[in-house]
């Protein structure tokens, strides 16, 4: 059903109002605050007609109104504009992938952290299984005493990491080694075409330094194995906390574990995604858990596959922050994607 423009306007600014103050709206606040140039009598008809025909609630008698899902779809349907980020975000945004280019998982968390901040909702990255072929250098470097990092290089760009110990006596000289035999015997090849008897002959030829090796095939074993499933990057659950909806501890716990679980939270994300932002309303979400809340989102192109990336907060959110905001992430980690990871 389409509304005239003055039931448009009024429950636009209803469901501004809501939004910021998570009270109830009353017809002389809306007069007040919004300069509708009619009386309080005529919003207030208004919005008993909003309410009888499912756009707002009344949660007490006495009490002004709220949205329903029924109005915030529509207000997300018919009326929303998606509100750009501001130069300075986009240059905030742009700092923290440039500073860490070259730690692929970073980036995405990097990601995450940037949505939480500049929305206060909770976000996600979802990045999609890596579909990696041919291994292309390993490099060891020293960090600390008795610790080295193993970067791990892919024909499809990305580099892995992770942090070993090894024995204090080992020099940079004999890390350089170690890479400079990895790299001779399995640049190239096909990682399906790197058995373990190709790696048990490499303990053989570094039995001199065996914990070292070990540590280090095991690393490379653990890293790749890692790439044929989804990671999950979550930033700014806590700020669920922050909701005066949330305020039921053992809602606040089913939602947190919810969270703290990979496979229960990718679950809980709609599978099917495009490039175009989508959000879900409440009872829209498939979970239990998730129905009183919203979740904004879109997919994006890491080359091959499609992630994806987005925010949960409450039903009452600012979806033209979230969906403008989560659009400008989209393109500009396509952009960066296809100029840095392959």
């Amino acid at each position: 059903m389409t509304l005239d423009r003055r039931k448009r306007k009024i429950l636009e600014s209803v469901i501004k109002d809501y939004v910021e103050t998570a009270e109830p709206v009353g017809s002389r606040a809306i007069v007040r605050r919004h300069a509708l140039n009619v009386s309080a009598a005529t919003v207030r008809n208004e919005m008993a007609d909003l309410e009888e025909m499912g756009y707002l609630e009344q949660p007490h008698t006495s009490a002004g109104r709220i949205p329903s899902q029924k109005g915030f779809r529509y207000y997300v349907d018919c009326m929303m504009q998606s509100e750009v980020l501001s130069d300075e975000e986009l240059d905030l945004l742009q700092k923290y992938l440039q500073e860490q280019a070259q730690e692929w998982q970073q980036v995405f968390y990097s990601v995450g952290q940037f949505l939480s901040q500049v929305t206060n909702y909770a976000s996600f990255v979802i990045l999609p299984p890596v579909k990696i072929s041919q291994f292309q250098y390993l490099q060891l470097l020293p960090i600390d005493s008795g610790q080295a990092l193993v970067l791990l290089v892919t024909d499809v760009g990305i580099i892995m990491h992770r942090r070993i110990d090894i024995p204090e006596d080992i020099q940079p000289e004999d890390l350089q080694a170690i890479s400079n035999l990895f790299n001779r015997a399995l640049r190239g090849r096909r990682l399906e075409d790197i058995y373990r008897s190709d790696l048990q002959l490499l303990r053989e030829e570094l039995k001199d330094r065996r914990r070292v090796i070990d540590r280090t095939l095991d690393t490379v074993e653990a890293l790749l194995s890692q790439t044929g499933e989804e990671k999950v990057f979550i930033s700014g659950a806590l700020n669920i906390l922050r909701e005066p909806e949330f305020k039921d501890l053992e809602k606040i716990r089913r939602i947190l574990m919810i969270f703290e679980e990979d496979e229960l939270f990718k679950d809980v994300i709609p599978q099917e995604v495009s490039n175009t932002v989508d959000i879900c309303i409440g009872r829209e979400n498939e979970s239990e858990e998730m129905q009183e809340m919203s979740v904004v989102f879109a997919g994006y192109h890491t080359g091959r596959e499609m992630g994806r990336v987005g925010v949960i907060g409450p039903m009452r959110m600012e979806y033209w922050k979230a969906a403008g905001t989560v659009e400008s992430v989209r393109i500009i980690m396509e952009a960066f994607l296809r100029d840095n990871m392959r």
